[in-house]
């Protein structure tokens, strides 16, 4: 096993960890909330908040990841002082940047979140409006969080951010648990925020022994900074339209009744796990290298990062979409049914669950993707994609929700997502200059083949276990889903090594050089 390897299987075995407290916190809320009008009504007053976190979050990390990969190898000759005083600057204008924007968010919740609490009585409107304004500090400590993990990032130090997640959740879980009989369900807030509070203490400590904080000085970027500020603007715009779709999603949802909002909610937490854990670690530690073949201007290392992060990225997300949209009832059984989450609400959910799945393949590719686009300095081709795919994800989601219900708001995301990866690839491998740019995308269809087959073998085969194993119990769902991802990693390995990828599952299996 490479190095490299190594270091991702590292880092995803602390996400993986991480991501599982994830699951679990889902779990609880689902046990305590489930699909229920409460809940909806949550899911809609954090939308604002939870928006501008995101955005702010992912647009720091994309954005200071390069720049601070380059200034640590051209300050290494400089002291330490002078390296970590450009270094606070940025931190400096992340957390005014957020506090402002946090500012906003309160002062402007009364307006914007009528356009998505229409029809909610007034008392409602107000819970909303108190939810929305609680959680808006959530803006401050993600962005602080981001910036810390971007520091640590560029250090080549993985694991340990990684491990921030883990305190997060077990924050968000105990708030819940804690406080849902005094506060209902606003102990999903109280959570959040402790959550991270504990993260952002947890990564600060790993900065101590570094000198950071003895060189913490209030000063602002320089002139080296003013080049990046266009592609920070483009930057934060494409983040605000890629994580749109929610909102879209919520406006759209209520109109078919009380828990669709919840149901699409859990619905995206299942299809984000599979890149959550394995995408992001792949793209994490391949995020500094891209940016330092950029700077280089190697083009034959830098798409050889790409071509192997993507190939291995596929060979692990495909076989999960498949998975997943072939069990994707035993899976919200299993994960999700207790307390408030009752039968009607795994119905639903997976109903959404299943138009989702191509997105598991789709995240996979815009992981790496738009990390490469960023470490070359392409975020203004970014912004026309994403621009084009939202206006296609409200025009999808309009209409496909029209045709086939609620499942169609799950549909449009898919679509809009899997065009958005095959665009982000085409600029990536064309831009670049990739040697055998053909060979790869030859690839990458036969990747996609051997999980057609695999879904079409394994939906037979899931049919004859289901005449044999039909008692709708954990224990049975359970051993449903086990039998049936032996033989659907059988069936992708067979027929994947057919088509030509035997040595790439050796290596991801550690057998390989």
């Amino acid at each position: 096993m490479t190095r490299r390897l190594k270091t991702i299987a590292g880092v995803t075995g602390v996400v993986l960890v991480s991501k599982l407290f994830g699951l679990s916190r889902e779990m609880v809320i689902a046990d305590r909330f489930g699909t229920t009008a409460d809940y909806d009504l949550y899911l809609i007053a954090v939308m604002l908040p939870a928006l501008a976190w995101g955005v702010i979050s992912f647009a720091v990390y994309y954005l200071f990841v390069p720049y601070l990969t380059r200034n640590l190898e051209a300050t290494q000759s400089a002291s330490p002082r002078e390296h970590w005083r450009s270094t606070w600057s940025l931190f400096n204008l992340t957390f005014v940047s957020a506090f402002v924007i946090m500012l906003a968010i309160i002062a402007s919740a009364p307006l914007v979140m009528r356009i998505w609490a229409r029809g909610y009585a007034e008392a409602d409107f107000a819970r909303v409006l108190f939810y929305c304004r609680a959680t808006a500090v959530m803006v401050l400590l993600g962005a602080v969080e981001a910036y810390f993990r971007s520091v640590l990032n560029a250090r080549k130090i993985f694991a340990y951010p990684a491990t921030g997640m883990i305190l997060f959740n077990i924050g968000v879980i105990a708030g819940t648990l804690l406080f849902e009989s005094t506060y209902g369900v606003g102990a999903v807030a109280i959570g959040f925020i402790g959550g991270f509070v504990l993260q952002d203490l947890f990564l600060l400590v790993r900065l101590i022994p570094m000198g950071a904080i003895g060189a913490f000085s209030i000063s602002w970027p320089d002139e080296e900074l003013r080049p990046i500020a266009t592609t920070a603007t483009a930057l934060i715009i494409i983040e605000m339209l890629n994580r749109s779709y929610f909102l879209i999603d919520r406006f759209f949802a209520p109109a078919f009744g009380e828990g669709i909002i919840s149901a699409l909610n859990y619905g995206q937490v299942l299809v984000q796990l599979p890149d959550a854990v394995v995408g992001f670690s792949i793209a994490s530690v391949v995020f500094p290298l891209l940016s330092e073949s950029a700077r280089e201007e190697s083009a034959a290392r830098f798409g050889s990062l790409y071509r192997e992060a993507i190939i291995g990225g596929l060979l692990i997300a495909v076989p999960m979409a498949v998975y997943f949209f072939v069990n994707a009832s035993d899976l919200v059984y299993l994960m999700f049914y207790r307390g408030e989450f009752n039968a009607n609400s795994v119905a639903i959910t997976a109903r959404v669950l299943r138009p989702y799945t191509p997105t598991i393949v789709a995240l996979f590719i815009v992981s790496t993707s738009i990390r490469a686009c960023y470490a070359r300095n392409w975020a203004r081709q970014v912004l026309w994609f994403t621009v084009a795919l939202l206006a296609l994800k409200l025009v999808g989601t309009f209409a496909l929700s029209r045709w086939g219900g609620y499942p169609g708001i799950s549909a449009a995301s898919s679509i809009s997502q899997v065009i958005f990866a095959a665009l982000l690839m085409n600029l990536v491998t064309r831009r670049s200059g990739m040697a055998d740019r053909a060979g790869f995308l030859d690839r990458v269809a036969r990747i996609i083949l051997a999980g057609v087959l695999s879904l079409a073998l394994i939906w037979l085969f899931n049919l004859l276990i289901s005449k044999y194993m039909v008692d709708n119990t954990r224990v049975f769902a359970a051993v449903r889903l086990a039998i049936s991802a032996i033989a659907l990693a059988t069936l992708f390995a067979v027929v994947s090594s057919m088509l030509g990828f035997k040595d790439y599952l050796m290596k991801l299996l550690g057998r390989g050089v």
